[in-house]
């Protein structure tokens, strides 16, 4: 019966031990994963995307997308409007700590597949998707692959 014990004492010790070891090695990726390039430009190493820090002012969907592939922002050219998927995935990474999130409604270049007239935003502050008028006055937010 002892036996079983120390075996058992073995096998957990080893086990909080890496687990541990795991938790130390987290927070420097963490770390490394996003950097404010400190040139109104946010870089997330997890996705290749280099994201705009500060949004753009508010306009409507045409005026976002023209923005977007004619921004240089950083000594960079190459932006675009993001997707409905990368703005959701934007809203959920922890890379948006490092940006200016308010206002939370930013245009995508997604299109709803019903009605030529919507296309979807998304709110970075709790990640909701929705459809509004392509007229309607919403703040753009440009990325790139880096």
């Amino acid at each position: 019966m002892n036996k079983m014990w120390r075996k058992l004492f073995a096998v957990s010790a080893l086990a909080c031990m890496l687990c541990l070891t795991g938790l130390v090695m987290s927070g420097p990726a963490f770390a490394q994963q996003c950097v404010d390039n400190g040139d109104g430009t946010v870089t997330d190493n997890n996705t290749g995307k280099m994201w705009q820090k500060e949004p753009a002012v508010q306009m409507d969907y045409a005026t976002a997308i023209g923005y977007s592939v004619s921004l240089s922002l950083g000594g960079h050219s190459g932006w675009q409007p993001p997707s409905k998927d990368e703005l959701l995935d934007l809203s959920r990474s922890p890379c948006k700590n490092m940006m200016d999130l308010i206002p939370y409604f930013h245009w995508s270049y997604s299109r709803s597949g019903n009605d030529d007239q919507l296309a979807w935003y998304v709110d970075l502050k709790n990640g909701d998707a929705k459809l509004e008028k392509m007229s309607s006055r919403l703040f753009v937010r440009a990325v790139r692959y880096y």
